[in-house]
């Protein structure tokens, strides 16, 4: 499920985790998310298995830390309305 809140767009359901990184000048709100799950066939047996790729962290930069500490509180309440 994408969902769109202050211009930043993301897959809500493959999130892991939001953080914070503060800055001299504002900050970076960070989106960890879950790995990626492919199945990939065994080239020994040729059988397919489910394969676990790491998906990078997404960074977006806010200009002052005001709007960093908000936008951050409202990506975590979607994230925990989500989950349930």
């Amino acid at each position: 499920m994408i969902l769109n809140n202050g211009g930043i767009a993301v897959d809500i359901s493959k999130v892991k985790a939001i953080k914070t990184e503060f800055l001299k000048q504002g900050g970076n709100l960070v989106f960890e998310f879950d790995n990626f799950v492919i199945p990939v066939e065994n080239p020994d047996t040729e059988e397919l298995e489910l394969r676990s790729f790491p998906n990078n962290a997404v960074e977006y930069y806010i200009e002052t830390s005001d709007s960093l500490r908000v936008i951050f509180d409202e990506w975590v309440e979607l994230w925990g309305k989500f989950r349930k």
